[in-house]
């Protein structure tokens, strides 16, 4: 018998890992898909509440921590960062969201940008 009949293509140990991870990026994509759209969007500045907002009424507001300035977009049901002074621009490249529990976070600023469910108990208060 030769070293070339002796090889496998997978081990057990291999299927395993593979069913695992195919089985994890299953439940991912369902989880995405299938999340709640948001109802509203909480804006935080280093952790303390500054705003409510409903997600199903156009708004703009310019938001500001330190030296730093986003411009924070409600547009269509989602929510987006505009324009920011901050020096990385990952909150602008973070692009629309609207799934409940989704973040756009500016952390030279400190500034984050959530979504909450669309249910009433999720909401202390709307600021407007």
């Amino acid at each position: 018998m030769n070293k070339s009949e002796n090889k496998r293509l997978f081990r057990a140990g291999d299927l395993i890992a593979i069913l695992l991870v195919a089985l994890l990026a299953i439940g991912l994509f369902i989880a995405f898909f299938t999340a709640e759209r948001g109802g509203y969007v909480e804006i935080s500045v280093h952790g303390d509440e500054l705003l409510t907002l409903p997600l199903d009424v156009d708004d703009t507001r310019i938001i500001g921590a330190g030296a730093y300035e986003l411009t924070v977009v409600i547009e269509k049901g989602s929510v987006y960062v505009h324009g920011s002074t901050c020096p990385d621009h990952v909150c602008e490249q973070t692009g629309r969201i609207s799934k409940e529990g989704a973040v756009i976070i500016c952390a030279p600023a400190g500034i984050s940008v959530k979504i909450l469910g669309g249910g009433d108990e999720d909401v202390d208060h709307i600021a407007g």
